[in-house]
């Protein structure tokens, strides 16, 4: 490949440097590089564009910038690859050690296409919008631990619990890393075909993570605790707010017929990439 998409979430002097070196690398080497530097940061919901002709989409920042561009391509299926310039990178295979390195490996097309399945959600008072999310889909109290919702959940039509929590995480096998683990989630290979339901913060002692096959259909709704209550919770899609879910409204949450392509360079095993990022915390 020699025809790419820089994009990054914020324009630091680290993003800079390590913008300018993978650009000047890849037109040093025969490539063309155009620079998106305002579509990713969290509150963005900014379509990324892609032109017919960039064969990849080099991210710069860390996991976050990986997701949003994700969650944000709409008019092409082209493979992302991450270089980390933020934390742990689970979704980064480049690092600022090995960037020529990886360069290489794209420019002499020596790499593999990982394909991620994203998770898809339809709120009943908003029909009109589905949103799509390659980590999780979160219902969050606006204000955690002070307002706790009573969270019903059905799973193909079945109710699965009901207690009151802090909200639900609905994540895919590659966001199992993310909010959840943070949930004390379970972590789940991300060639995993699975959906994944992790309570946050709930209120009984007989609450677990559970996880589904990716076939089912998720239905979340919440209730009053009190008479009085007029209860609401925020739809949080990939760490960005996108609807409200009031008493009364269903959110469907299913797998999307959306994937995301991820460019793989490293040969490395999901479990020692966890075993080495675990190690950095």
């Amino acid at each position: 490949m020699k025809n790419f998409l820089i994009v990054a979430r914020s324009f630091s002097d680290l993003h800079e440097k390590y913008i300018n070196i993978i650009r000047d690398y890849i037109k040093a080497h025969g490539g063309m590089c155009v620079l998106d530097l305002d579509t990713c940061p969290d509150s963005s919901e900014a379509v990324v564009s892609v032109d017919d002709n960039i064969e990849c989409i080099i991210t710069v920042g860390g996991d976050g910038t990986v997701v949003r561009v994700a969650q944000n391509v709409t008019n092409r299926k082209v493979p992302i690859v991450g270089l980390n310039c933020g934390h742990l990178g689970y979704l980064c295979d480049m690092t600022v050690e090995n960037v020529e390195h990886c360069l290489d490996q794209l420019l002499n097309d020596n790499y593999k296409i990982d394909e991620r399945m994203m998770l898809e959600g339809a709120c009943s008072n908003d029909p009109a919008n589905n949103f799509r999310a390659l980590n999780d889909i979160v219902v969050a109290s606006e204000a955690s631990g002070l307002y706790v919702l009573n969270t019903t959940v059905k799973v193909n039509g079945i109710q699965l619990y009901s207690h009151n929590c802090d909200g639900l995480i609905v994540s895919t096998p590659t966001g199992s890393t993310a909010y959840n683990l943070s949930a004390n989630g379970p972590i789940v290979s991300p060639h995993a075909n699975c959906i994944i339901l992790t309570p946050i913060n709930p209120h009984t002692l007989n609450s677990r993570s559970i996880i589904l096959p990716s076939s089912d259909v998720v239905e979340v709704s919440i209730s009053a605790r009190h008479e009085d209550d007029e209860p609401h919770a925020n739809i949080i899609y990939d760490g960005t707010f996108k609807q409200t879910l009031n008493k009364g409204d269903v959110l469907k949450i299913y797998r999307s017929n959306t994937t995301t392509h991820m460019a793989m360079l490293e040969n490395v095993n999901f479990l020692e990439r966890i075993r080495v990022r675990m190690q950095e915390i």
